[in-house]
């Protein structure tokens, strides 16, 4: 068997072939060197969260694709104030505006290359400048961590990132377009990774901009909590699930389950379930020709008028409606 050949190349110099390391000789200073790590600028950490804590949060984040529509806007638009039952984004194009998200006085502008993140369940509205209009992509997801816990309200994402007009968000957005457009094979793949890129670009470059909530930064009890949520994100379509056998699974009492369900996810356990099922159902609903019926059944429930009116409950619309809108 001939001996491996080691190729060292000097800066500048042509390409030495050796046989041996033995056989290299490299001038100190002179080589391939490589760049020194701690050189490199550091991405801006969240206040008050750890980068450990940070790697578990985005290890554990979930992303579901719902929607990703391109707009045109006449003048005089406005969408809102509303809430609505997923989380999305708004990237303008083209065109000047002003929105706001949870608090009406907090109102910003809207511009070009401009991205406009908006929490599920958060009161929010957008509307154009006089004069104006407005061409622009909304996408709506999932994104939660743990099985259901909205991580743009978790980690306190800012409602608005500034990016140029043709920079990554530009590229991101309009590639979700036109994969919900075209629909080809491993397009919800595509879809997912795209929005899971934007929230982690998001999260590494604009890190001291975020305010995370208290429970980002104290969720000592989360750990506890982790197996009752991996049960319901892996048995949702079971009608059968019960408060009772969560609180069993993580050894409490049905009481101190629901007190520590409520403190850690804002919510209590029924809801929260409710909540995850009307979720799936929507994405169901966007992403697969399955019957209302068939939908119903898959996200746990055995009765289809009680879907019905859980569905509008959470939702506002019905799930026809939903499914036939073209969201903004």
């Amino acid at each position: 068997m001939a001996p491996p050949v080691i190729v060292y190349r000097q800066i500048g110099q042509p390409t030495v072939l050796f046989e041996t390391m033995a056989q290299i000789n490299i001038p100190h200073g002179i080589g391939d060197i490589p760049r020194d790590l701690n050189t490199f600028e550091p991405f801006p950490l969240v206040e008050g969260i750890s980068t450990g804590q940070l790697e578990q949060w985005i290890e554990a984040l979930r992303v579901q694709p719902i929607s990703a529509i391109e707009w045109q806007w006449q003048q005089r638009w406005t969408v809102g104030p509303r809430t609505i039952n997923d989380s999305m984004w708004f990237w303008i194009q083209k065109g000047y505006g002003h929105g706001w998200t949870g608090n009406r006085a907090n109102q910003f502008r809207l511009g070009p290359g401009d991205l406009m993140l908006i929490p599920q369940g958060i009161e929010h509205r957008i509307t154009q400048d006089e004069g104006e209009s407005m061409h622009l992509i909304a996408v709506h997801f999932h994104a939660h961590v743990f099985g259901g816990i909205n991580v743009l309200e978790l980690l306190g994402f800012p409602p608005r990132i500034p990016d140029l007009p043709d920079g990554f968000f530009a590229g991101a957005s309009r590639r979700l377009a036109r994969e919900f457009a075209v629909k080809a094979p491993g397009w919800t793949t595509a879809m997912t990774t795209e929005i899971f890129n934007v929230l982690v670009l998001a999260l590494r470059n604009y890190g001291s901009e975020f305010r995370a909530t208290a429970g980002a930064i104290s969720h000592t009890e989360l750990p506890r909590l982790l197996p009752a949520l991996e049960i319901i994100d892996r048995h949702i379509a079971n009608p059968q699930l019960t408060v009772g056998e969560l609180a069993k699974r993580v050894f409490l009492s049905e009481v101190q389950f629901r007190k520590l369900f409520k403190r850690v996810t804002g919510i209590n356990p029924v809801r929260f379930i409710q909540r995850r099922r009307v979720e799936r159902a929507c994405v169901m609903l966007r992403t697969t020709t399955l019957s209302i019926e068939q939908i119903a059944v898959a996200c746990g429930f055995s009765d289809p008028p009680f879907f019905f009116r859980i569905f509008r409950l959470w939702t506002g619309t019905s799930p026809n409606q939903y499914r036939s809108a073209e969201r903004i």
